[in-house]
């Protein structure tokens, strides 16, 4: 069974010899026989904020930061850049983001949160008319285009951010805002009439699995799959199979 250590920033896996040829893009070592993937958590502010000034403080770092990824793109998101855009002094700025990198995984958190929220009411929100099928497609076309869009902004955020999921998907690391984590539920919940299966467990499992596994996937070996219109309907055909394939 893999084990997670954290430290120095670094979530460190032992995984066994045979996972190597699978997972050998994350840094590897071997010692004592076996194989040490490392698997970069991404960057945390150095502290949050507590009072109201300061909360309005970090809001404005994120938000002018999102604003020139968004717009002029990662190489132009420097300190000095945030301090002329934001108004917010050097010190200041390092007082809760010593990296731009730390800057990035929080505002990249915040997008995660705010898409998954967006998920759950999309298909909250479905007409009265759809089915099963509908919402699964809706749900892949949102979240890969969320993803997509990430990648255009930071893409070797995306991939460290890929590998990191993987732990979630081995249960190493609890997802906090994952839009992958919660569409499965979210679906159940709205057509459960629809489910149909004679191991309603084990089909959940393997269509919530499928919903976290692909999108890592992809990102890590196929990126271009992510638009191309195609790709989330084959998805969503598989996962609706896994919820409706009464096998009995």
């Amino acid at each position: 069974m893999p084990q997670a250590r954290r430290g120095a920033g670094v979530t460190r896996v032992d995984l066994p010899t045979r996972a190597e040829s699978a997972m050998s893009k994350p840094n590897r070592r071997r010692t004592a026989g076996h194989d040490v993937l490392r698997v970069e958590v991404p960057a945390g502010p150095r502290k949050s904020p507590r009072q109201a000034r300061s909360v309005v403080l970090v809001d404005a770092l994120k938000k002018t930061g999102w604003e020139i990824l968004e717009k002029e793109g990662r190489q132009a998101l420097t300190v000095q850049r945030v301090c002329e855009r934001s108004g917010v002094a050097v010190s200041s700025i390092y007082e809760y983001f010593p990296t731009m990198d730390s800057l990035i995984a929080a505002i990249f958190t915040e997008y995660r949160t705010k898409a998954r929220k967006e998920l759950l009411d999309k298909i909250r929100t479905l007409p009265a008319e759809a089915t099963l099928f509908d919402g699964i497609l809706a749900a892949l076309q949102f979240g890969l285009a969320t993803i997509h869009k990430w990648t255009q902004i930071d893409s070797q955020l995306s991939v460290r951010s890929a590998y990191y999921d993987e732990l979630v998907r081995l249960d190493l690391i609890k997802p906090k805002n994952f839009w992958s984590a919660v569409v499965i539920p979210a679906l159940l919940e709205r057509f459960p009439g629809e489910v149909v299966v004679r191991d309603r467990e084990k089909a959940t499992f393997l269509a919530h699995q499928a919903v976290l596994a692909l999108p890592r996937a992809i990102v890590l070996e196929r990126p271009q799959y992510l638009v191309d219109a195609d790709t989330p309907v084959l998805i969503a055909r598989a996962i609706h199979a896994m919820l409706t394939a009464n096998t009995e």
